[in-house]
């Protein structure tokens, strides 16, 4: 079994917790503030605490981390970790920029150790199942694609005043939510898509991105992704020449634990695929560990961070 710790206490920390895992067991826990990791520790069974992150590295109890961290934090932290010989489960977004990606990769490649970056969605039976089915052609060739994902941070509890809404620590909507955009566009077009157009809505002020919307051109398809902290709005739809998919509510992570469902309309052929509830945080490390244990490069890595992270910088200098 690989033993995890956590690196911090966040509230995303929770996904992970109370499940038995196949390849992977939860190990340790570190906060900045010990009592907090004693109590974390405690309500959740962990058998180790820490009162600092690199008490929780210095540890060779510990085979791998997971860092939850806030963005700005995550070079740094991920370079300790490799330093201390640690495999890196790492919160999207990987990074702020990419030249923070390439010293992240370059000190995971010294140290011999592998970093995933934890896009969850991808574990999730609906989207695999989406994929599958535009690789397989059954809505012929992909024409448009359109993914949103946009929400109201008041009734999720996320304070305006932490880090997402910080600019200097890598607060606004592209790092948060456009970086699943990022990703979905090229996971599901498989390839790096040409930006054409983009524009931001900036908070008086700081400035921070408060909406982001870019159109792509990824062969004949166009492609839009829009994401930001007002409304909510959370659904991607792929356009073919032979059919459409409509995924509604789909990628937010509130939703794992309801019945989710795509609509597939092919020809003359409208069905409705619904899936089970499942907890893909829980999937995507055990897949991890499972890839820790094999030596096998687990996926996606931070060469598909680089690329999302250079995405990101390029709407913000399209749109000036």
């Amino acid at each position: 079994m690989v033993r995890i710790g956590i690196l911090g206490t966040a509230r995303i920390a929770r996904a992970f917790t109370g499940h038995t895992y196949r390849h992977a067991v939860l190990e340790g826990i570190a906060s900045r503030s010990e009592d907090r990791a004693r109590a974390f520790a405690a309500e959740h069974g962990i058998p180790r605490h820490y009162g600092g992150y690199a008490d929780l590295l210095a540890d060779p109890a510990i085979d791998a981390v997971y860092i939850p961290l806030p963005q700005h934090m995550h070079a740094a932290w991920v370079i300790r970790a490799a330093e201390a010989g640690k495999h890196v489960l790492l919160e999207k977004p990987a990074a702020l920029t990419v030249d923070e990606v390439r010293a992240m990769a370059a000190a995971c490649g010294r140290h011999g150790v592998s970093c995933m970056e934890a896009f969850m969605y991808r574990f999730m039976s609906v989207h695999r199942r989406t994929a599958e089915l535009v690789s397989a052609g059954v809505i012929g060739e992909l024409r448009a694609v359109d993914f949103r994902w946009c929400i109201d941070t008041g009734p999720l509890g996320i304070s305006k005043e932490g880090f997402r809404m910080r600019r200097e620590e890598g607060g606004g909507g592209l790092y948060d939510l456009g970086v699943y955009g990022m990703d979905f566009l090229r996971w599901v077009t498989g390839t790096r898509p040409e930006l054409l157009w983009a524009a931001l809505r900036r908070r008086g002020g700081d400035g921070i991105d408060e909406f982001a919307l870019a159109v792509y051109r990824a062969g004949d398809a166009y492609l839009t992704m829009g994401c930001g902290f007002s409304g909510d709005a959370n659904y991607y739809s792929i356009a073919g020449t032979g059919g459409s998919i409509l995924s509604p509510m789909a990628v937010a992570g509130r939703m794992t634990e309801r019945e989710l469902h795509i609509h597939i309309f092919a020809g003359d052929e409208k069905r409705v695929e619904r899936f089970r509830p499942e907890n893909p945080y829980a999937a995507e490390l055990d897949y991890f560990a499972e890839c820790v244990q094999n030596g096998t490069r687990p996926f996606p890595g931070l060469e598909n961070s680089l690329e999302n992270i250079a995405m990101i910088e390029e709407v913000f200098r399209a749109a000036g």
